[in-house]
């Protein structure tokens, strides 16, 4: 049990101290991809990390039912008395029953959250194929509109979706960076990943975690699709068609809009990207951050069990 309590304990700290931290190294956005792999990390483990712990604590329960002895917690590396009893029977079984309704209820969220989420996106795809007008690409369709916007959603199939105000506004050079922007944010699966961040930070908004990395990975992935785009069609198209574009208000809840997130900072960093030794620095330095934070309640399990 002293196990599953350090877990709790780390999961806790990473849970409020990880947001701090990665919140200063990936702002930039110097390595993007490594800046996702590192929130996601952070987040994932502390997920997994309570999970286990909750394991251990319902192992132990179900013993002390099974051989009607005390529950009993090992806080000898926390200063306490070498074994703290609970009540024996009724003590397992509020840690069981508890546990697992307590985890049902999340997943439970969770789960009825991605469906909703994905289910009004697939319906905003219809729509905007029913209202729109078509064009030399499928998957493409132009939306009357006085706002500039270009923005992809998720459906079956996707759609990506320009207003008439964004299409007169771009040129030709423009449209095709903002439309290959929303290439990459389909190719990625960008808007899979945030509907599981969004669902889990709706089910439990008052861990910083998950409130601060589904934004943070929301603009972190602005700037993958960025780089795609710049990759393809060149930087100076993709800046004046974002430069274009910014300003016209929020994009839709479902969608991941070219001109709307962390456009400042996005502009900056196109406009005066790191160098090569910078993005190397900030990937070795996640690296580092990502492999410690994976390898510590290894570390736990090995110290408790010394």
């Amino acid at each position: 049990m002293t196990t599953a309590l350090w877990l709790v304990v780390y999961g806790g700290a990473l849970t409020w101290g990880a947001p701090v931290l990665l919140g200063r190294l990936t702002a930039s956005g110097l390595s993007p991809r490594m800046g996702v792999a590192a929130w996601l990390t952070a987040i994932a483990t502390a997920m997994l990390t309570w999970a286990l712990a909750l394991i251990l604590i319902a192992d132990a329960a179900v013993h002390g039912v099974t051989d009607s002895s005390a529950v009993t917690l090992c806080l000898e590396l926390f200063g306490f008395p070498e074994h703290t009893p609970l009540p024996g029977r009724i003590g397992a079984l509020t840690l069981i029953v508890g546990g697992m309704a307590a985890s049902a209820v999340v997943i439970a969220r969770v789960g009825r959250s991605l469906r909703h989420l994905r289910s009004r996106s697939h319906e905003h795809a219809q729509a905007a194929r029913l209202v729109g007008r078509r064009t030399d690409r499928s998957d493409v369709v132009v939306v009357d509109a006085p706002q500039r916007t270009a923005y992809c959603v998720l459906g079956r199939p996707n759609a990506i979706v320009v207003t008439s105000a964004a299409l007169s506004s771009l040129s030709h050079c423009q449209l095709a960076a903002v439309l290959a922007h929303e290439d990459a944010h389909i190719r990625g699966r960008h808007h899979h990943l945030l509907m599981v961040l969004r669902a889990l930070a709706s089910t439990l908004p008052w861990l910083p975690l998950l409130r601060r990395g589904r934004l943070a990975v929301g603009e972190l992935l602005e700037m993958c699709a960025d780089d795609a785009a710049a990759r393809h069609c060149g930087t100076p198209p993709l800046l004046s068609g974002l430069l274009t574009l910014a300003g016209s208000g929020p994009a839709p809840a479902d969608g991941l809009a070219a001109a709307t997130t962390a456009v400042v900072s996005r502009a900056q960093r196109l406009a005066d990207p790191a160098g090569p030794t910078q993005q190397w620095k900030q990937r070795i330095v996640l690296t580092t951050i990502m492999v410690g934070t994976v390898s510590a309640p290894l570390f736990i399990n090995l110290l408790c069990h010394h």
